[in-house]
């Protein structure tokens, strides 16, 4: 008990020479480590003087949706909603693949299905997308 109450009375001391030594350490490290990093403005890059490159030319890329009740939809245009034959959407693919030819760069068509469309839909948009001489095609799906 004795011994307890001893522990009670003492106050606490704390000794400011160990924590000024730790926050002059702590200082002089953040100043060393300060002084190598470099500011974007001190760094130095040539530009080249004549690129002589082709200009770069993106491919013309198109999103064919079909939900489940077999509408096939692009560019929120709406194709063939009653039959299976898709003139319309072959025509336009077919204007677009020509104009991806007339500025030399590819037609990516790709086929976002929804989660119950019919396998045969998605086929007749597969056929069109032949049809119209389409060679990249792939297919999404919602997340």
């Amino acid at each position: 008990m004795k011994l307890l109450d001893d522990m009670m009375n003492k106050k606490a001391e704390l000794q400011i020479a160990p924590l000024i030594d730790v926050v002059f350490l702590l200082l002089i490290y953040f100043m060393v480590t300060a002084s190598l990093v470099k500011k974007e403005a001190d760094l130095s890059f040539m530009l080249p003087a004549k690129v002589d490159s082709e200009p770069i030319t993106l491919p013309i890329e198109v999103l064919i949706e079909v939900n489940e009740l077999g509408d096939v939809m692009m560019d929120g245009m709406l194709f063939g909603q009653d039959s299976r034959n898709l003139d319309d959407l072959i025509g336009q693919l077919k204007s677009l693949n020509a104009a991806a030819k007339a500025s030399s760069s590819e037609l990516i068509v790709n086929i976002l299905p929804a989660d119950d469309a019919l396998h045969g839909r998605i086929v007749d948009v597969m056929d069109a997308c032949a049809a119209a001489d389409v060679k990249n095609m792939s297919f999404s799906m919602n997340m």
